[in-house]
């Protein structure tokens, strides 16, 4: 495989950061809506500090050390750092950090913050240009995830104005869900072990190296975690609707 350009690696690399950001800040800015005391915000947001320099730094230095590189076994030696990735995402959404944001985020902040996937399908299309990925994990194939992000945008602006019914929100949500889950399929099909049954020619294997690591451990997860606070935050107010839910008068 052929190394990304200096551009596309630092570029993807800012994003991941700024994504990692946005968490830190949206555990901070809870907080201050829930009334918390200074200690326990500062407490609530060394936790999202901690998590994301763990994810970061401990599958950045694994994948720059080559200790995933191994893409000939089953399942992949990166599974190993994905999966354990997964389960903290699923965890983190199920547990009382996940509940926080939940009660101290707006709904359309949670929905308008999976924006960022535009950003993610350029760079998977700047991969594709460059050689590194197949055609099929871009929009120009087999992954429309793009259409969660060019829409999040609006989305939030219709439950911000009291347009967006919350069969529509809960429809729009599982549709990002089902995009994301297809393009996480296509990339595993795509990677070495499934040559036989899925072609794709380059084979990804991108995704073992730094900081492109990043991309199913950092983004994936982000996009996943997002999807199931929104879920959670559409059952919490279940019984009562918000006024940001209702239908639009006249």
């Amino acid at each position: 495989m052929q190394a990304p350009s200096s551009v596309l690696t630092s570029g993807f690399g800012v994003l991941v950061l700024a994504v990692a950001g946005l968490l830190v800040v949206a555990t901070w800015h809870a907080g201050r809506r829930l009334g918390e005391t200074p200690r326990g915000t500062l407490r609530w947001t060394a936790l999202a500090v901690g998590v994301v320099a763990f994810v970061l730094g401990s599958s950045g230095v694994l994948a720059a050390r080559g200790a995933l590189a191994d893409m000939d076994s089953m399942p992949p030696t990166v599974f190993g750092v994905i999966l354990p990735a997964t389960v903290l995402t699923l965890v983190l959404a199920g547990s009382r950090f996940g509940e926080r944001l939940v009660l101290g985020l707006s709904l359309e902040a949670l929905v308008g913050f999976q924006v960022f996937r535009v950003a993610v399908e350029v760079a998977l299309w700047a991969l594709h240009r460059e050689g590194i990925v197949p055609v099929e994990m871009t929009f120009e194939g087999l992954n429309f995830d793009i259409l969660t992000g060019l829409t999040a945008p609006v989305m939030a602006w219709l439950i911000h104005r009291g347009r967006a019914p919350r069969a529509l929100v809960g429809a729009w949500n599982t549709a990002g869900l089902v995009l994301l889950l297809t393009i996480v399929a296509i990339a595993v099909l795509a990677s070495p072990p499934f040559a036989r049954v899925f072609e794709a020619t380059p084979r990804n294997t991108v995704i073992t190296t730094a900081p492109f690591i990043w991309l199913p451990v950092v983004l994936v997860q982000a996009a996943l975690f997002g999807h199931l606070l929104v879920f959670r935050w559409l059952r919490r107010h279940r019984a009562s609707a918000p006024p940001s839910l209702a239908p639009p008068a006249g």
